[in-house]
């Protein structure tokens, strides 16, 4: 029993020590009615501000086009994650999922959350869903229930060398750390 309360405390203090951006994330998953609804809290306990990335894509080359802001995507394990974060696909060397095109152009949007700061919202996906990723189910319905589902959300620490926008667009190639709740499974 020492060594297991031992082994704990050098852990937790490693992490104080890391320097990893500490952001919490509370999330309570429902089904209500045809929909999945993930209430979620951030709270921000570094000493630094942090950019989530919770607006969706826009183009500002494309007025008018966005897409977002909640991302639904398949996992190679089954798992259904619901998430505001960066997935792009053909922003990455490898387009082989997006057929080789590349955009460019497009960019998420980000709001900062300031050192000690708290912020909660929700969002709502239909039990029947079609998935943005992989670009193999897109344009495919499933049905969320009996699902394992799992809501995740992107963020970085704003620091000098990666400060926050004044636009408040970030692209798709910008640095991010994802957290994730617990996973749901839907009845």
């Amino acid at each position: 029993m020492r060594r297991v309360v031992g082994l704990l405390l050098v852990t937790a203090a490693l992490s104080a020590c890391s320097g990893d951006p500490d952001l919490d994330l509370t999330v309570r998953t429902a089904v209500a009615g045809g929909d999945v609804t993930v209430e979620y809290t951030l709270a921000n306990r570094s000493d630094a501000p942090m950019v989530v990335y919770d607006g969706g894509w826009t183009d500002p080359q494309q007025p008018g086009w966005s897409r977002g802001p909640v991302e639904v995507s398949v996992r190679d394990d089954g798992v259904i994650e619901i998430s505001r974060r960066i997935i792009h696909p053909c922003q990455t060397e490898d387009t082989s999922d997006c057929g080789g095109a590349r955009q460019p152009t497009v960019r998420i949007r980000g709001s900062v959350l300031e050192p000690g700061a708290r912020r909660s919202d929700s969002v709502r996906v239909p039990l029947q869903v079609e998935p943005d990723h992989p670009a193999s189910v897109q344009h495919t319905t499933i049905s969320l229930a009996g699902r394992k589902v799992v809501f995740c959300v992107g963020f970085t620490e704003a620091t000098d060398d990666n400060p926050p926008t004044s636009t408040g667009l970030y692209p798709p190639g910008s640095p991010q750390t994802v957290v994730c709740g617990e996973p749901y499974q839907v009845p």
